[in-house]
């Protein structure tokens, strides 16, 4: 009798151990959630917030933020903390900022501007274009009224928003503007989220000169070290656990361009005829927004080869 109680305790005791190993073949998932919230391992990418080492400095536009105040310190906290955690999206950055980074580094030292704010786009958009509920569109976010100021072309058929060249354009006129105006980066970044009408009142108002002493609605007051967290992730990814060098950036976009001139009435028609497709055309010129091509002259963007094609054997 003994032997048969002893089996049966045997059985009881090892019942968590027989459930646990049965839900986790079942939710292979919870295995990997496992792996990778308490591995000490920095190769792994981590979602325990716990695991993140503030750093003692961090720099953007070439000068020092102040985390020695304590308000700045917490504040890029909240934004380090709010954006290690999602590291898909993180990948994400990295990859799209890869495609367009040449082109915007080069438009930057052109107008000589500090190559840091190719992170402003990234806070902006995410390196995409999307419409925001303030209706601000594109990499760069204008909304419309900015946007026409800058040179860009915005209706109900062209919304030049949408192209990240030249929405890059616009984005280094207006933004050489605003670093005269203030002759600091951080308040022109300031200013390029709740205008530089309303930075100069703040200023004149709060009798401050420096971003860092004045108190302003919080999406502004977050604004300047989200970019700043962006940069510190991006540029040290292997501090937070993220390892850039597994990722396969996305690729600048091997096109060639041809001028048509418009009225265009089916561009669908247009592209069969010029051996693309629709779904060519309009990847490649995002800031075609409608069916046609009205009246003008317009450089079109398509695929130089057939892999850079976006169909399979010629829309096939």
């Amino acid at each position: 009798m003994k032997w048969r109680y002893l089996v049966y305790g045997l059985i009881i005791g090892l019942l968590p151990l027989i459930v646990v190993v049965l839900l986790s073949n079942s939710h292979p998932s919870l295995s990997r959630l496992e792996a990778t919230s308490f591995s000490d391992s920095t190769s792994v990418w981590q979602r325990n917030v716990t695991s993140i080492t503030l750093p003692t400095e961090a720099y953007l536009f070439g000068k020092k933020i102040p985390l020695e105040v304590w308000d700045i310190r917490e504040r890029f906290e909240r934004e380090l903390y709010y954006n290690c955690v999602n590291a898909d999206q993180i990948a994400l950055w990295y990859k799209r900022l890869k495609r367009w980074e040449p082109m915007i580094d080069s438009s930057l030292d052109a107008n000589k501007l500090d190559r840091d704010l190719k992170y402003l786009m990234v806070a902006e958009s995410g390196v995409r274009n999307v419409e925001s509920i303030a209706k601000a569109n594109g990499y760069w976010q204008f909304i419309a009224p900015t946007a026409e100021r800058w040179g860009l072309r915005v209706d109900n058929m062209i919304d030049e928003r949408l192209d990240p060249i030249k929405a890059t354009g616009a984005a280094m006129r207006y933004l050489s503007k605003l670093r005269a105006q203030f002759n600091d980066y951080f308040l022109a970044a300031a200013a390029y989220n709740m205008s530089e009408d309303n930075v100069a009142a703040v200023l004149n108002y709060q009798h401050q000169s420096s971003y860092w002493n004045i108190y302003v609605n919080e999406e502004t007051m977050r604004y300047v070290l989200r970019i700043a967290v962006i940069k510190e992730i991006l540029e040290h990814g292997s501090h937070y656990g993220f390892r850039f060098e597994t990722l396969t950036p996305y690729q600048p976009w091997n096109v060639r361009y041809v001028t048509v001139n418009g009225p265009i009435e089916s561009i669908a028609d247009w592209a069969v005829a010029n051996d693309c497709t629709y779904k060519d055309v309009k990847i490649y010129n995002p800031w075609l927004i409608a069916r046609s091509i009205p009246q003008g002259m317009f450089t079109i963007a398509l695929p130089a080869t057939d892999a850079a094609r976006t169909t399979l054997n010629k829309g096939n």
